[in-house]
């Protein structure tokens, strides 16, 4: 479970019988955002460890919550089909995929070049940084995680989608479609798999469950001949001198109860701004009152802990954070960044993204 899964599950899980006050929620966002920062510096190895078994998909079934009337699913535990709608990236005309340009895998945070066949997994996430382009899927309610890049080397050590508490992994320059595992956390097996689907593409797939079929599955239904544009509704167009895109998250396994876009924009100054949208349908009010004005539009800063947000979208915030540990962005990097923010409306209709 990544950050931002977790950010949207407390999200519904703290106000489902109930409206959310949408200042505390942006309140408190923050701050475990801060504590979070500061437990992954002293307490890394236990976070990890509980995360990755959490992101790995062991079946420990659909969460409901009791008298919200929804059944919400915790990423990557087994969802209730009738409860989620499947959400893919939009699709990118005119851009080559991975078979026809390899080269590109993972060099910009904008574009997946991958897909799905239509009646292949469904996404729970999709994300592009660091070189590697990573989707997360559900195959018969057990989670699988796809990472591609142009080189092995480009590829973490460790798959993204294995349990910490499962000893190591690694075919080490071995994509020769080959499968290796190990018994995880309450006897479910972890699954490992390097192979090439085209040339210059290297790929690893990796999950829980009581076989490898899954892997092959989702190996099957990999499409390298089309793109996807990352950000789901949200656009970046305009950034501080300097800096680029360097890492962009969409998180949909909840859909249409909720979902979350994070985006990281950064250059040679040390840290980076980080900009969510955020959308849930417990979101029943939102502030309409700004202190700023950004591209004409009303937004609100916290100075206190270096938030700026752009006002003005029902059941959603949209953020740009550049306080600490960011040092050296500022309210006006901040604001170029929301103020060339496009938000394509409405946000619970995935056709208009």
């Amino acid at each position: 479970m990544t950050d931002l899964d977790q950010r949207i599950d407390q999200t519904l899980r703290e106000r489902a019988e109930g409206t959310v006050d949408t200042d505390r929620l942006l309140a408190v966002a923050v701050s475990r955002g801060r504590a979070r920062i500061r437990r992954r510096r002293t307490t890394a190895a236990s976070v990890l460890g509980v995360v990755a078994v959490l992101g790995a998909g062991v079946a420990l079934g659909p969460v409901s919550l009791s008298g919200s009337g929804l059944d919400v699913v915790i990423p990557g535990l087994g969802p209730p089909t009738d409860a989620v709608q499947a959400v893919t990236p939009p699709r990118l005309d005119g851009v080559p995929g991975a078979a026809a340009r390899p080269d590109l895998v993972g060099t910009d945070p904008n574009v997946l070049h991958f897909g799905f066949a239509p009646d292949g997994p469904r996404y729970l996430s999709w994300s592009v940084q660091s070189g590697v382009e990573l989707a997360r899927l559900d195959v018969g309610g057990r989670t699988v995680t796809v990472e591609l890049a142009a080189s092995a080397d480009a590829l973490p050590m460790r798959a993204q989608g294995l349990p910490a508490l499962v000893p190591e992994l690694v075919k080490d320059g071995v994509y020769d479609g080959s499968v290796s595992h190990a018994e995880g956390p309450y006897g479910v097996l972890a699954w490992l798999r390097h192979w090439q689907p085209a040339p210059g593409v290297y790929a690893r797939a990796s999950g829980s469950g009581p076989d490898e079929r899954d892997l092959f599955d989702v190996a099957a239904a990999l499409r390298l001949d089309q793109a996807h544009r990352c950000g789901g509704p949200l656009r970046l167009t305009t950034l501080p001198a300097g800096t680029r895109l360097t890492r962009c998250e969409v998180t949909v396994a909840p859909f249409p109860a909720a979902f979350g876009v994070q985006m990281m924009v950064s250059g040679s100054t040390p840290g980076a701004i980080q900009v969510e949208l955020q959308y849930a349908i417990g979101i029943a009010g939102t502030r309409t009152e700004g202190n700023r004005t950004v591209g004409g539009k009303p937004a609100h800063i916290d100075t206190q802990v270096g938030e700026l947000e752009l006002l003005g979208f029902p059941r959603a915030h949209l953020t740009a954070n550049f306080g600490w540990p960011a040092q050296g962005y500022d309210e006006e990097d901040a604001a170029t960044v929301l103020g060339g923010a496009q938000v394509s409306e409405p946000l619970d209709e995935p056709a208009s993204w």
